[in-house]
């Protein structure tokens, strides 16, 4: 096995940046993602496309929506929108929204070494990562690189502070406000540097776990693809809550759910939410705020009793399925806490949804949980900002027949 490796890839030409990166697919509705299509007809997103975007979501299969993707990309080769800049080399990509910065390096791992540094900590649905594998071996390219954290006694940070001094290959502001800037490491002894720093590093993902079990279903089935990754030193993150929007049966009587979780934990009606704090969520339930607080849990003891003791997973375990799923079905969507609660609050009202905001887990309960090979409910993190799709391009055509798609 070996370690990480340059990228091989290209870069969005500074010029057709504005219209080929997308915003972060999940932090927007399926009505907005469809607006967004619209607005930029060359934007990577129709690349990545969903079926629930598309005018056919409730006839189209995987075969048709990937083939769409890929006719998307030919469409952004035919205009030559992405460049080469030499030599496969690590390029270091760093993001700012507003105060916060966060610079990684983005490589790309041999698939066999991947499997043995990746740390998964959410759990994933099998039909995604299908579609997603379908997606590789159609559209035969990758541009949403896996985001991964490291941990670092801030050498790796100081390594990719000092590359950014020089002449950036790219550099945009979109329109929500969010500077991509790219350098490429042109120093041999840097980059060298940084590959033995990180040599046997697990690498635990932040963001894209879906796209990690794709790649890993195809390298068991003998399709072995490079995996797109961008590197971030822990320090360097930022993680918010990942809120709950409830949408209830018919039948359903909120003030019964309440009840419930009043004979389970203590719970505290407020005026108004703001904010939450570790151990306690926010819901509103018949019109009122109401704060949950969790019992306070072990923490000592393993993995396994520390993930039994980290917000979502209580809230997914002892309040979303013990209480709530004894009064009937209930599907569950998610938001990321990028808006005042306010607004996410009146929101959801106003779709007939009950909003539960949750305080983010620390970094470093994360990473613990993720080392003990145990997992937590899907969407229980949220890092931001997040990588774009339309900066970076990894085509796998050029492979070799053992790794063509």
């Amino acid at each position: 096995m070996t370690g990480l490796q340059p990228f091989r890839g290209q870069v969005v030409r500074q010029d057709s940046a504005h219209d080929v990166v997308s915003p972060a697919y999940d932090a927007l509705s399926v009505t907005q993602r469809q607006q967004f299509r619209a607005d930029h007809p060359l934007s990577y997103l129709h690349v990545t496309r969903s079926a629930e975007d598309e005018p056919d979501a409730a006839t189209i299969d995987n075969a048709t929506l990937v083939a769409r993707g890929r006719a998307a990309l030919e469409r952004l080769l035919e205009r030559e929108l992405f460049v080469s800049h030499g030599a496969p080399a690590f390029y270091a990509y760093r993001l700012v929204d507003g105060a916060h910065a966060q610079c990684g390096l983005v490589c790309e791992v041999p698939s066999d070494y991947y499997r043995s540094v990746a740390k998964p900590h959410e759990s994933t649905r099998a039909e995604r990562a299908d579609l997603l594998a379908t997606h590789f071996l159609t559209v035969k390219a990758a541009s949403s690189p896996i985001a991964c954290a490291v941990r670092d006694d801030g050498s790796l940070e100081r390594e990719l502070h000092a590359v950014t001094h020089t002449e950036p290959v790219l550099d945009i502001t979109g329109d929500d406000g969010l500077q991509q800037t790219v350098w490429r490491i042109n120093d041999v002894e840097a980059e060298h540097r940084i590959m033995d720093r990180l040599r046997g590093e697990p690498l635990f993902i932040i963001d894209g776990h879906h796209r990690s079990a794709a790649n890993q279903r195809l390298d068991s089935q003998g399709v072995s693809l490079p995996v797109l990754t961008t590197v971030f030193p822990e320090q360097s993150l930022h993680l918010v809550g990942f809120h709950r929007l409830l949408t209830l049966d018919d039948d359903v009587d909120q003030a019964d759910i309440l009840l419930a979780i009043q004979r389970r934990f203590r719970v505290e009606t407020v005026s108004d939410v703001a904010t939450v704090a570790p151990g306690q969520v926010a819901i509103v339930l018949g019109g009122e705020r109401h704060l949950v607080h969790f019992d306070e849990r072990p923490v000592e003891g393993g993995a396994s009793i520390l993930l039994g003791s980290l917000d979502p997973v209580v809230l997914e375990r002892e309040v979303l399925e013990s209480i709530v799923g004894r009064f009937g079905s209930y599907q569950t969507a998610y938001t990321p806490d990028i808006e005042p609660f306010a607004i996410i609050e009146a929101e959801a009202i106003a779709h007939d949804q009950i909003p539960i905001f949750v305080p983010p887990v620390a970094i470093e309960d994360m990473m613990a949980v993720a080392e003990g090979d145990v997992i937590m409910p899907a969407k229980s993190t949220y890092f931001t900002p997040k990588v774009r799709s339309g900066v970076f391009l990894r085509m796998f055509d050029e492979l070799d027949d053992a790794w063509s798609v």
